[in-house]
């Protein structure tokens, strides 16, 4: 029995052993493992406060670093503020970039303030040039500083834009003159010293400048239009940290004030000025404001964005509007008294509206005339802001025919007066161009003759014409003499318009077998004689060879064969003649007279050559 338990009892102690040993041996490598990790998790911990410190640190700087380094560009730093901010329901316009702007208004004014109370840096005064638009500084003596304009904002007084981006190196005791481009409220002065880590000085001197807040302020702000549809957007980028308010208003015309919309306030949100509802239009323009300062901004893209217009058209007493849109729209129209403006409507009002349909839409609207001058305002009026357009149409053609009835009439009783007129000699309230007789009759006979044919013309002219000639003014030509009376004759010819008549006969070239008094003024009338001149001769008593050379060239008239041409030449008219020998008693008496003149030529031909 003690052979058999020996043995086991051997090989249960030595397994115990090798079982404690194991467990001894794992538990060191358990305490070695829990060593080495605590040791890893305070290496970490260290790690990560010195990370944590090395952050602070930074932070800190960046905190102080607006005051605390010299002036170096700062071409970055405008980049680190300016955020993505996309457009309020434009979802195709993308993002655009816009500056960050405090949540308080009133932050940033202070820093400025704050700054200023504040020891070290150095000192400086400066004086505003507008002419020059610039900024002279003075350093008082002392080292050299570094000087530069910049636009505070929250955390950063940001620098100009170029070219106006300049800092400048000034000695103790001088002056430097800083160009700007707008005077802002925000425009700050900041110097420092040129060492490492010197405190900067900075003065906002522009917040509580009236001036500051005026056309500068305005030209600094860049406007841009995103407006379509039926809403109306604005983004403005500024150079300032101030919040706009902004409004709807309309114009009457370009240089007109632009009139505020009740209840037309625009919502904004980082920049973006949205108003709904309302029909573009390029009179519907923004309004922004900030304390007593305002500007008046228009949408840029309104002309390209017209989705409706509207045409006119008469029929009877019916008005017709015809629309055409590239939406579905609705739209109304009333008439307006004259001279009132847009804000005057004459119930009722007319709509017209398609809800459904393809595009674009066209419609119709028919209204009853009002009365004549009467224009008609029309708008859209699904929306809540709509330009009210002014038609006035014109019904003058209705009258059209009637018009024409007239035109027609007053121009044919025109023609009928004109052809009176020109068919009528002219006559005055005296003798009108009188005829001027000449002869060199020597003879009872042939002085006979010439009392005829001067009766003949005067009868023939009618009308007033009168026939001068010196056998009719006897006692006038003895009383001034031949010469005398002749030259009053030929300058009441030419005062006159006359035609003078030179009758012709064989007796004008004889001799003189005594002193003739007509033969004398005759010859001088020759040189003298008004025009038109012409020359008549009775065949019995002269030939064309008769006549002088000289006087072949004038119009010559054989008598009594060419009576009718030579009544022409003297503007017989036939109207005339025919007043005057158009009864049967004028005939008569035309007919005795040229009987007349006959019997006288014969008898003074027979005694010529007898």
């Amino acid at each position: 029995m003690a052979s058999r338990a020996g043995p086991r009892a051997a090989g249960t102690d030595g397994s115990d052993f090798q079982h404690r040993e194991r467990v001894a041996m794992h538990y060191q490598m358990s305490v070695t493992l829990k060593y080495e990790i605590k040791k890893l998790i305070y290496v970490h911990l260290v790690i990560w406060l010195l990370l944590v410190a090395k952050m602070s640190v930074g932070h800190l700087r960046l905190l102080s670093h607006d005051q605390r380094k010299p002036l170096p560009s700062r071409r970055l730093s405008e980049k680190r503020h300016h955020i993505s901010v996309p457009s309020p329901d434009i979802s195709h316009k993308g993002l655009r970039s816009k500056r960050t702007q405090p949540s308080d208004p009133e932050a940033w004014e202070s820093l400025p303030r704050l700054d200023s109370q504040r020891r070290g840096g150095p000192e400086f005064s400066f004086d505003l040039l507008p002419e020059a638009r610039a900024i002279r500084v003075n350093i008082p003596s002392g080292p050299e500083v570094s000087v530069r304009l910049c636009h505070q904002w929250a955390l950063e007084c940001e620098e100009l834009s170029s070219p106006y981006d300049i800092q400048k190196i000034v000695s103790g005791g001088h002056t430097v003159e800083l160009p700007y481009e707008f005077l802002l409220p925000c425009l700050c002065i900041e110097a420092s010293y040129l060492q490492e880590d010197t405190v900067r000085r900075k003065k906002c001197p522009f917040q509580s400048w009236p001036e500051a807040y005026g056309s500068d302020f305005w030209k600094s702000v860049h406007f841009t239009d995103y407006s379509q549809h039926t809403q109306m957007v604005m983004a403005l980028t500024l150079r300032c940290p101030l919040k706009l308010e902004a409004a709807l208003c309309q114009r009457q015309d370009w240089h007109t004030l632009c009139k505020d919309l009740p209840n037309a306030t625009a919502r904004e949100s980082d920049g973006w000025y949205v108003l709904e509802k309302v029909d573009l239009h390029p009179q519907l323009c923004f309004k922004f404001s900030f304390g007593n300062s305002s500007h008046v901004e228009c949408p840029h893209q309104t002309g390209s964005l017209t989705s409706w217009n509207v045409s006119m058209d008469t029929q009877a007493q019916q008005l017709i509007l015809h629309f055409s849109s590239r939406m579905h729209a609705t739209f109304s129209a009333a008439w307006s008294r004259p001279g009132l403006g847009q804000d005057t409507l004459v119930p009722p009002v007319y709509t017209v509206s398609q809800a459904r349909g393809s595009s674009p839409v066209t419609l119709d609207l028919i209204i009853p005339f009002l009365r004549p001058g009467h224009c008609v305002l029309v708008w859209r009026s699904d929306v809540q802001f709509a330009w009210k357009h002014l038609l006035c149409p014109d019904v003058s053609y209705r009258h059209l025919g009637l018009l024409i009835l007239t035109l027609l009439a007053l121009l044919t009783l025109l023609g009928v007066v004109l052809a009176l007129i020109c068919r009528r000699p002219q006559s005055g309230p005296g003798p009108a161009r009188p005829v001027l007789l000449l002869h060199a009759a020597d003879s009872e006979a042939q002085r006979r003759l010439v009392g005829a044919l001067a009766e003949l013309l005067r009868a023939a002219l009618g009308d007033g014409r009168d026939v001068i000639v010196d056998l009719w003014e006897g006692r006038h030509v003895a009383r001034v003499g031949p010469l005398p009376w002749l030259w009053a004759a030929r300058a009441r010819v030419a005062r006159e318009q006359g035609t003078v008549l030179l009758l012709w006969s064989s007796a004008c070239l004889r001799p003189a077998r005594g002193p003739d008094l007509r033969a004398t003024p005759l010859l001088a009338l020759l040189h003298a004689a008004p025009r038109p001149l012409l020359l008549a001769y009775f065949s019995r008593l002269c030939t064309k060879g008769d006549i002088p050379p000289p006087l072949r060239a004038l119009p010559r008239y054989r008598l009594l064969r060419d009576l009718p041409r030579l009544l022409r030449a003297l503007d017989a008219q036939p109207s005339a003649e025919a007043t005057s020998w158009g009864r049967l008693g004028a005939r008569q008496r035309r007919r005795s007279r040229l009987e007349l003149c006959s019997l006288l030529e014969r008898e003074a031909a027979r005694l010529d050559l007898g």
